[in-house]
């Protein structure tokens, strides 16, 4: 038994080793320029739409970071993060990065959706919204 159970669990500690950082990690970077876009908002002139798109990505990466990341310091972390030296040069690729990601999310969900009235047909007069 113990010849199973060595092996096993020395590949566990090796994969904990080799797991990334949350500063590393690409969605956390995400998350961080995501915010730091929100917070250069006026939000008494931020158009609605904008404001509720942003937070909207906000979400979707700060929920894959939080499943990998349960309990994570976001303000220590993002602070951190945000001023990094020479994370102002980093900040325009992730943001092309995440952006991207973003519109093909919100391209597949669209699709998800059309395909979903049209698979599961509803009574108008019962369909929320």
């Amino acid at each position: 038994m113990a010849a199973v159970l060595v092996p096993a669990l020395a590949s566990v500690l090796a994969m904990a080793v080799a797991a990334p950082k949350p500063v590393d990690d690409a969605d956390l970077r995400c998350v961080a320029a995501v915010a730091a876009m929100i917070g250069t908002l006026d939000e008494n002139k931020a158009d609605p739409e904008v404001v509720s798109g942003l937070t909207a990505i906000f979400m979707y990466y700060l929920g894959k970071v939080d499943a990998r990341y349960p309990g994570l310091d976001y303000a220590a972390i993002l602070t951190a993060l945000l001023s990094a030296p020479g994370y102002d040069r980093q900040l325009p690729v992730d943001l092309r990065r995440c952006g991207g990601e973003a519109e093909e999310r919100g391209a597949m969900l669209k699709d998800l959706g059309e395909r979903m009235k049209s698979a599961v047909p509803l009574n108008p007069a019962t369909r929320p919204g």
